[in-house]
């Protein structure tokens, strides 16, 4: 889905790994999704993408969206 007004797509997906509870547990459910994209696509908004939180990532490009999408979906 294309965000109107920042122009970024955004992802929603479930975790891929373990819900352990608290603040700052949360992040590390997400963490092999955030690994698989700074390899992908960089560290950093800057190339790209940002993980906005809970499951939801955004993407500059339509093809990493898409790519992000098929892989974590």
């Amino acid at each position: 889905m294309k965000n109107e007004l920042s122009g970024w797509y955004v992802a929603s997906i479930m975790p891929p790994g373990p819900n352990l509870g608290g603040v700052l547990q949360t992040y590390q459910g997400w963490a092999p999704c955030i690994e698989w994209c700074k390899e992908q696509f960089g560290n950093s908004a800057m190339d790209g993408w940002r993980f906005v939180g809970e499951g939801v990532f955004e993407f500059r490009e339509e093809q990493d969206y898409v790519l992000f999408l098929l892989r974590w979906s």
